[in-house]
């Protein structure tokens, strides 16, 4: 009888041994990141859900926005609002 290997396939592991190593991987990463808890920008409760691609909706309040395609915020919306909050904390000073 063959030994058993380690069973830490995930949810990747319906693909079988198609597609290869590093795919499988890579999607087996962005499901778990997806169903990940996410703190809802509004109440801030951890309830946001993915409704469609970057649709985004909080269980709680029920607060809905656009995010990223696999998570809520993306690196590159991060940097836009930390550049809109620094134009706007100088524009503040200014005044």
């Amino acid at each position: 009888m063959a030994s058993k290997g380690s069973n830490n396939t995930g949810s990747a592991g319906r693909f079988g041994a198609r597609y290869g190593r590093v795919a499988r991987r890579r999607v087996s990463e962005i499901e778990s990141d997806t169903n990940d808890d996410h703190s809802c920008p509004d109440c801030g409760s951890d309830a946001v859900d993915r409704k469609g691609t970057g649709i985004w909706q909080c269980g709680k309040c029920g607060y809905k926005f656009a995010g990223g395609a696999y998570r809520p915020s993306t690196p590159g919306g991060e940097a836009v609002t930390r550049s809109i909050r620094t134009a706007l904390a100088e524009e503040e000073s200014e005044a």
